[in-house]
């Protein structure tokens, strides 16, 4: 077999990936995190696939939750799981951005790391507030006008028109920081209530997790792409100070 040579550039993407997942990975807690994440998740596929609930042992009344969220108790796991994954992996980028090699030059992936957060409280807390509140049985928190009920994702639209006019007229970092706030929490407003809406009705349908799964998922790709952006820039400038690499991939 002949012999594979890793070009400079290569050597240096691999460093890259491998500097930007250290930094990433560097709290213990979100090595922790991802594990009991990506536990949760597997236990839910399990339990999809061959109806093993043996999680049961381990959470005693804890995934009852899932007949108050109308979800089945496996796809209550899986959402668990991502949710956790999401949590751990914000904790990583808050800690990366705030560190003093990247924090001069972290504007952008900092308006969306408060999107992704504002999205992700806005869903939970109109999600909580119907689930504690039992809104169907206590019309006294129901907002109407002439007849009509108001429900949460007309103001949702309202953030979302106010927050992305907002980041358009670049009245400087405190407004971009406002206007990231009011689009992600408008964004989980919607999202709270796509099932009402594609049901007609139904707010219980489990297609407003689906969505939240994916757009929270977009939102943090997208994030991640950008924070490495950031660290991979960093990178390159010390590079520039280095000799050039080159080594043999092996035989």
């Amino acid at each position: 077999m002949s012999s594979l040579i890793w070009t400079e550039g290569e050597i240096r993407m691999v460093a890259r990936i491998g500097l930007f997942l250290s930094y990433l990975m560097r709290p213990n807690s979100v090595k922790i995190g991802l594990f009991l994440g990506a536990i949760t998740i597997l236990s839910g596929i399990i339990n999809a696939l061959f109806s093993v609930n043996f999680l049961k042992l381990f959470t005693g009344e804890i995934f009852s939750a899932a007949e108050v969220l109308r979800l089945s108790y496996a796809f209550t796991l899986i959402f668990a799981g991502y949710v956790i994954l999401l949590l751990v992996l914000l904790h990583a980028l808050v800690t990366l951005l705030r560190n003093d090699n990247f924090k001069a030059n972290a504007k952008k992936p900092k308006v969306q790391l408060i999107i992704l957060i504002s999205f992700i409280i806005a869903f939970f807390i109109a999600r909580a507030f119907v689930v504690l509140l039992d809104i169907p049985l206590n019309p006294a928190f129901q907002l109407s006008f002439k007849g009509y009920r108001i429900h949460h994702f007309f103001y949702g639209i309202s953030l979302l028109i106010i927050g992305g006019w907002l980041g358009h007229t670049n009245y400087g970092n405190r407004i971009m920081d406002i206007s990231a706030v009011l689009y992600g929490g408008g964004l989980g407003l919607v999202t709270d209530e796509f099932g009402l809406l594609l049901t007609f009705g139904d707010y219980w349908s489990s297609q407003s997790y689906v969505f939240f799964l994916i757009f929270s998922l977009v939102l943090l790709l997208l994030l991640l792409l950008e924070t490495y952006k950031l660290v991979n820039a960093k990178s390159i400038s010390i590079e520039a100070l280095q000799p050039p690499l080159r080594t043999d991939r092996g035989t």
